[in-house]
């Protein structure tokens, strides 16, 4: 029995021993991101600095005999390093295995994910929001009154649902539309001191379980843009650090490479029969909102490329897919969804309700509004009555509808347990005049909520959204096409 007793003991001892050693290397936040037709983006996070950044992958969980080599990257001195490796020459709609670390530093758990399908036809869905934060208000009351932060609210019921729906297959990817995590509101949790980087941990540590596996887009939003905690302000080293979106471009690894944008503030892909444009509404154009100072009105912010950059660069994109859609080229993306942060008309000095038009954008998805709208097909104020076969039909509609869906719930969304749903009213609607030719918005709802667009084929999408606390479908759409 002794020897037993000290064999055990020994055993933790060195367990723990190694356990300790590793502490600071042990890779976490493991999170993907699509990084051009055939390859995988792989990012994550670890406390001290390693060796290498390395990626073991292969077709099954024990031979990940492949290597890519990837990075690290220090944006704030003493919180940490960053991550970032790619796995290129995929094949297609294939499950890989992998695994992130150092040989010196310990290696994470083994991780899976499906590559990208080649065809485009292939049907898939993704789940797409806006302005999600981190659990909610049980978990992590507020101290303190502070104007715009939410008494009452929830994040934990859409980060539910999204389990859920990633456990039964029924999601392939995500779309976060901007605000992500809310780190910048730490501020209402500590009055004092500085917690920016440990809300942000905590968040991505939190999406893991998706991230790890299903490729997790985002889009920068406002909240992106800087600290807003006492320290960030007073300090030096914090200040210069986190201001013009430095965390989120460090954190997030866009496919702007293959598709000619710029960091992860504008960038595009393909997916089975669609292609999709990321928007930066944020900084890079006449009158953006943060032009040339963050959220807060203090710290610089923008010019991540030359003037006209960016505009040339979105119209250009969009003229390649609407050209290449309308002459039915080899591999041509019948549908063109764009996604950014903030409703279009706030993107005056933009235009992109104009490019959206021009190129035949079919969808735009945002956030920024704290609640559910979605519009009808219009242009201009202008609806686009012939498309409208029903108030969840609608058929060759010639103008961009517009989705808000920016209700996946933060600290700044108050939480009403008993909010209705609004929808339009819809009477006769082959009578003239037209119901709607005035009235643009088909429903609104205040409730948390998440959406999936379902992109059957090159004719036929489906978008769902679902009351994240109930389960109850708030909305569905139909959006076909004429082959």
């Amino acid at each position: 029995m002794k020897v037993q007793s000290l064999y055990s003991s020994s055993l933790f001892f060195i367990t723990f021993l190694i356990s300790s050693c590793f502490a600071g290397t042990v890779p976490e936040q493991v999170h993907i991101a699509l990084a051009g037709p055939y390859g995988m983006s792989i990012s994550w996070f670890t406390q001290d600095s390693t060796v290498s950044s390395t990626i073991k992958y292969g077709l099954t969980s024990f031979n990940l005999s492949s290597i890519a080599t990837g990075s690290s990257s220090q944006y704030l001195e003493g919180f940490g390093f960053h991550h970032t490796g790619v796995i290129d020459n995929l094949k297609p709609l294939t499950k890989y295995f992998y695994s992130v670390g150092d040989d010196a530093g310990g290696y994470s758990s083994v991780f899976s994910f499906v590559s990208t399908p080649d065809s485009n036809t292939a049907p898939f869905s993704i789940a797409i929001f806006g302005d999600m934060g981190y659990l909610d208000s049980i978990q992590r009351p507020k101290k303190f009154p502070v104007p715009g932060i939410a008494s009452n609210w929830t994040a934990l019921a859409t980060r539910q649902l999204l389990e859920s729906l990633k456990n039964d297959g029924k999601i392939d990817l995500i779309l976060h539309c901007g605000d992500i995590g809310y780190p910048d509101d730490a501020f209402a949790d500590y009055i004092v001191g500085f917690h920016y980087e440990e809300i942000y941990n905590d968040y991505m540590n939190w999406l893991q379980n998706l991230t790890s596996t299903i490729p997790y887009m985002t889009a920068p939003g406002n909240h992106e843009s800087e600290c807003h905690s006492g320290a960030c302000f007073l300090e030096s080293k914090y200040r210069d650090h986190l201001n013009n979106f430095t965390a989120y471009n460090t954190r997030w690894k866009m496919p702007s490479a293959s598709s000619g944008g710029v960091e992860s503030m504008w960038y595009s892909f393909d997916y089975g029969p669609a292609h999709f444009v990321v928007l930066d509404t944020e900084t890079d154009y006449d009158g953006a909102p943060e032009e040339n100072h963050g959220d807060s009105g203090l710290l610089p912010a923008g010019h991540f490329a030359p003037n006209g950059t960016y505009l040339a660069w979105l119209e250009n994109d969009l003229m390649k897919a609407s050209a290449a859609r309308a002459a039915k080229s080899s591999g041509y993306r019948s549908w063109i969804i764009a996604a950014g942060h903030r409703p279009y008309w706030e993107l005056k000095g933009l235009g992109a309700d104009a490019l959206f038009q021009k190129y035949g954008v079919d969808i735009y998805f945002c956030g920024h509004v704290h609640s559910y709208t979605r519009l009808t097909p219009s242009y201009k104020g202008v609806v686009d009555r012939k498309a409208i076969k029903s108030p969840t039909h609608y058929h060759d509609a010639q103008s961009p509808v517009c989705i808000i869906s920016g209700g996946a719930g933060c600290d700044e969304m108050e939480y009403v347990e008993d909010s209705e749903t609004q929808y339009a009213k819809f009477v006769n609607i082959t009578a003239e005049p037209f119901p709607l030719a005035t009235k643009l918005t088909d429903i609104t709802s205040n409730k948390v909520s998440l959406g999936v667009l379902d992109v059957l084929n090159q004719t036929a999408v489906h978008w769902t959204l679902w009351d994240s606390v109930t389960g109850v479908v708030l909305d569905e759409l139909w959006l076909t096409k004429s082959d």
